[in-house]
């Protein structure tokens, strides 16, 4: 079975200067830099999914996903070629469930290249001080790839329902217009390293692959104290997993295909090397995914 691979990156980073943009304009910043990139015609694309969590002003209907399709301009003139475009909302771990729904229909040939997008945007005027989350944008094209063993391998999800109270994000609306509040319990982290060392060995089992013959980790880059202490809890040397917390903050559902990118911009992979993706949300939960270039 032919895999799925990352055709295309396209991030919009986050920006220190005004006017401030909203979640439509990063997601749609990615995708234009994702189809600049591509070999891939926008006429190709049959799928687009928004994992994004936060978006402007709110919004739940319609979808924030038909929005970015119209601003990319992606087969909205029903001219033999048409394109479903929905919201998946996963958390932190939004982007890789939409990567695997991706992968389902480009294996069973229903669409020949998939768009997968997020961004997170507090639009509040008075921001809930918790809400840390810098405003960013993240887009992946994906299709199959045309060597064989390269890509997208298995992917793990566990969710502790038990805990599921430790993280929770809602829209108040005791305010006018809304105001996104977040509640995090003081082991949030804690939560997270309990869970991702039987996650990565859950993927790693599945993908038959051992820790020695991954490359590199790329993990959600929550904070500087947890990438600290994550190589010793899920098996692998320091070394090996990007730690870009200096630079770049938590981003939430973008922030791994963004650590992704900037790794990928510094140090291009070798073909044959293997990346092991791992991503934290809500519910809680744990992702984990194989990749090979």
């Amino acid at each position: 079975m032919r895999h799925c691979r990352i055709e295309s990156i396209g991030v919009s980073l986050p920006r220190s200067h005004f006017p401030r943009w909203g979640s439509v304009r990063h997601a749609v910043k990615a995708g234009r830099r994702c189809l600049e990139a591509s070999h891939h015609r926008k006429a190709d694309i049959g799928l687009l999914i928004n994992a994004g969590v936060h978006r402007d002003h709110h919004i739940c209907e319609p979808a924030m996903a038909v929005f970015i399709q119209h601003r990319l301009g992606i087969n909205i003139e029903f001219q033999n070629r048409s394109t479903l475009a929905f919201d998946l909302q996963n958390g932190g771990c939004g982007m890789l469930d939409a990567v695997q729904a991706v992968t389902a229909l480009l294996q069973s040939a229903e669409i020949e290249a998939g768009l997968v997008v997020a961004s997170e945007v507090n639009s509040d005027r008075h921001p809930d001080p918790r809400f840390d989350y810098a405003a960013s944008g993240a887009a992946l094209l994906l299709d199959l790839s045309p060597w064989r063993g390269r890509g997208f391998g298995e992917f793990a999800f566990h969710t502790r329902d038990a805990n599921a109270d430790a993280y929770v994000s809602l829209v108040s609306l005791a305010e006018k217009r809304g105001r996104i509040i977040l509640k995090r319990r003081a082991e949030l982290e804690d939560i997270y390293l309990s869970m991702a060392g039987a996650v990565v060995d859950d993927v790693l089992s599945r993908d038959h692959v051992r820790r020695e013959d991954i490359d590199f980790v790329v993990p959600a880059q929550i904070s500087a104290a947890l990438l600290t202490r994550l190589p010793a809890v899920i098996g692998f040397p320091a070394q090996k997993v990007i730690n870009l917390s200096r630079r770049l903050p938590d981003t939430l559902s973008t922030s791994v295909f963004l650590a992704l990118k900037l790794a990928l911009d510094e140090r291009r992979p070798v073909p044959g090397q293997k990346a092991l993706l791992l991503s934290f949300g809500s519910g809680i939960t744990v992702a984990a995914a194989v990749y090979r270039f």
